[in-house]
């Protein structure tokens, strides 16, 4: 059932771009924020993981008792298609790419954190970092916790890089992000090294001090040492989003394997 919800999610996200204007986690922050200040560090992360989780099973609880499957694969298409993103990938890394629309273009920089001068390995590893945040975590969350987990890891995201809690409460999010990515990043660089280089991952992997601390900037490791040092801004984009879908099917492929062994429902 998980694996439907993800691969029918998917399909429409890639179909339907414009889902991103659905994406708005104003609901759910207003109670961290309310509480941002008026207590412990934690607080806001606290309160938003509990309000992540009580929803998220509620809207599960609800779902299985009234349609059964039926209702938990509609919810868990609805629950992926909406926390994927927040933006589309593929349609940034396009529009990044192309020089012939230069506003959009710099939009779609801004959101990959890259500029019209990055290096072609920057831009591999902007769009590794993308999937990470776009994809990897909310696949890897949902089918480990469902619902619950892709709400959570989505929201949590949002929170942490936006602009409405202290500096303080910030650093605590980005604490408990570390903790959510530290499985997904572990998943992603095992099957990049499975289906590239995996002695030349295994070294990049090995020579950083905090290697198993797994941090997100492992992947701009990963892409140093798998792109061309010359390519493009263009090319280091492409690469990166091939690095991705690969390591996407991967994935699937896996998830699959434990469906069929009764292991995932």
């Amino acid at each position: 059932m998980k694996i439907l919800s993800l691969l029918i999610a998917f399909a429409i996200s890639h179909h339907w771009p414009t889902a991103s204007r659905l994406r708005r986690f104003e609901w759910l922050l207003a109670g961290p924020v309310a509480a941002s200040g008026r207590g412990p560090h934690w607080l806001p992360v606290a309160l938003l993981a509990a309000l992540a989780l009580v929803i998220g099973g509620l809207a599960t609880a609800i779902a299985g008792g009234l349609a059964g499957l039926f209702g938990l694969l509609l919810l868990g298409i609805a629950s992926v298609l909406y926390t994927l993103g927040p933006e589309h990938l593929d349609r940034d890394i396009r529009m990044a790419s192309n020089p012939g629309e230069p506003d959009k273009q710099q939009v779609a920089l801004e959101r990959l954190l890259l500029t019209p001068v990055s290096s072609g390995p920057e831009a591999a590893a902007a769009s590794l970092h993308a999937a990470l945040a776009r994809w990897f975590g909310i696949v890897f969350w949902f089918v480990v916790l469902g619902v619950p987990g892709a709400l959570l890891y989505r929201s949590l995201r949002e929170a942490h890089h936006g602009d409405r809690f202290e500096a303080v409460e910030r650093a605590w999010m980005g604490r408990v992000l570390g903790w959510m990515n530290w499985p997904v990043v572990a998943l992603m660089t095992g099957a990049i090294a499975l289906m590239t280089d995996y002695d030349r991952v295994k070294a990049a992997f090995d020579a950083r001090e905090d290697r198993w601390q797994l941090p997100a900037a492992l992947l701009d490791d990963l892409a140093r040492t798998l792109c061309d040092p010359t390519d493009d801004l263009a090319s280091g984009l492409a690469d990166g989003r091939r690095l991705a879908w690969r390591a996407l099917g991967i994935w699937f492929a896996v998830l699959s394997l434990l469906l069929l062994a009764g292991l995932l429902s």
